[in-house]
């Protein structure tokens, strides 16, 4: 696929293949974070995967799903607007080897879409981890404006971290801030 290509991706259920791909690959990783592992180095049983999603499920208006390719499986991501319907939230994670391909502006970009377009969202607020450029990188290209930060709020690799919040408004969505 070419640098300037976007690629098509689907969202799709949750369904055994995806978790048990999922199960397999978090140890050490950002996928076992997405999951409340704790600590990341003791990955949960694909039964405490289905667990923790199907608590996820039971939130009103909250979807979790796998993020296809074609039928290749490139991520994992949550959308919900359980707590406000105004401020909905989601995260996403993109697997090591699709990375840097332009998947991670294509889902953003739906999700985007999903907030502002198809749902009453007005702003929609992301916090990454501050060793994370590639993730603020995206932020910035998407429109995201830095908000402000937490310092030193968690550890990563014996290091102390801060967490740094961004947002977007609609009007600056709608203003034509699109990838």
């Amino acid at each position: 696929m070419g640098s300037d290509a976007i690629p098509h991706i689907t969202f799709k259920p949750m369904e055994e293949d995806a978790i048990i791909e999922i199960a397999k690959r978090q140890s050490g990783s950002d996928l076992a974070d997405m999951f409340d592992s704790i600590p990341n180095w003791a990955p949960l049983t694909t039964a405490q995967l289905k667990e923790k999603i199907a608590d996820e499920l039971k939130k009103p208006r909250t979807a979790v799903f796998a993020i296809h390719s074609g039928e290749e499986l490139v991520g994992i991501g949550e959308w919900s607007a359980s707590w406000d319907t105004w401020s909905p939230y989601s995260w996403f994670i993109v697997l090591p080897e699709h990375r840097r391909k332009g998947f991670g502006t294509a889902i953003a970009s739906i999700l985007l879409d999903k907030c502002f377009l198809e749902h009453p969202g007005h702003e929609l607020a992301v916090g990454i981890s501050d060793s994370n450029a590639e993730a603020a990188g995206l932020l910035n290209k998407l429109g995201f404006k830095e908000i402000g930060r937490m310092r030193r709020v968690g550890v990563e690799g014996g290091k102390y971290r801060d967490i740094l919040f961004f947002d977007i408004l609609k009007s600056e969505y709608l203003a034509g801030v699109r990838p």
